[in-house]
């Protein structure tokens, strides 16, 4: 606005000393009456014509300037790639490694040696940390079948199943649906109530702590 207001004050200022002159020789051959009328109509033709004149020259310098503008704005860019999911914390899986020793001795069942016992041996304690371990696990996790049915039953596999939920064996052509028998039900877990930890217990990696008897 401001812009526009400067410059329709300059170009009056132009049309005024051009008319300036135009009366002076106006005024020198007709008069004074003359002068006056005549020194209007000029006066509002210059200042429309230096007007007309500016606004073009204006708009000339104006497009000229355009691609120089243009070409200094910076391009667009590229879409960034979405950020790669945080790695899968290994809290949790110490925790139930943690929960299934305390309560099952499961870990040092799986890290015993036992090619020094005899099958009754071992039998027997399979039988006591197979049900101390499924305690354990119930308390803090609830796990279900993928099928309800018992195994070695005829199974129809419906298109679109979820393969990472059922994996097919054996010959497999075609599309489905397929045909054929249950090996093994699957397992999902339907709930898991961890107990919370510190972030010292997440950071230490403890699964058993080191027993010691002082004073032996």
């Amino acid at each position: 606005m401001q812009g526009k207001q400067g410059f329709a004050i300059q170009t009056l200022v132009v049309a005024l000393v051009l008319n300036g002159i135009l009366l002076a020789v106006v005024y020198f051959v007709g008069g004074a009456f003359v002068t006056f009328g005549v020194g209007l109509l000029i006066t509002l033709l210059l200042w429309f014509g230096v007007q007309s004149i500016g606004k073009r020259f204006i708009e000339g310098a104006t497009a000229a300037q355009a691609p120089a503008v243009a070409a200094k704005e910076p391009a667009a860019l590229p879409p960034q790639p979405p950020a790669p999911p945080p790695p899968p914390s290994e809290a949790s899986a110490i925790q139930i490694l943690s929960i299934l020793q305390r309560k099952g001795r499961l870990i040092d069942f799986l890290q015993e040696d036992l090619s020094a016992y005899q099958d009754a041996q071992i039998g027997a304690a399979v039988r006591q940390i197979q049900q101390d371990s499924k305690e354990a696990l119930a308390e803090y996790i609830t796990l279900e079948p993928i099928y309800q049915e018992a195994e070695g039953s005829p199974i129809t596999v419906a298109p679109g199943f979820d393969a990472n939920a059922v994996r097919l064996t054996g010959n497999i052509t075609g599309d489905p649906p397929f045909k054929g028998a249950l090996r093994h039900r699957g397992w999902r877990v339907a709930r898991v109530d961890l107990p919370k930890q510190t972030p010292a217990q997440q950071k230490e990696r403890i699964v058993a702590a080191a027993e010691v008897e002082v004073g032996g």
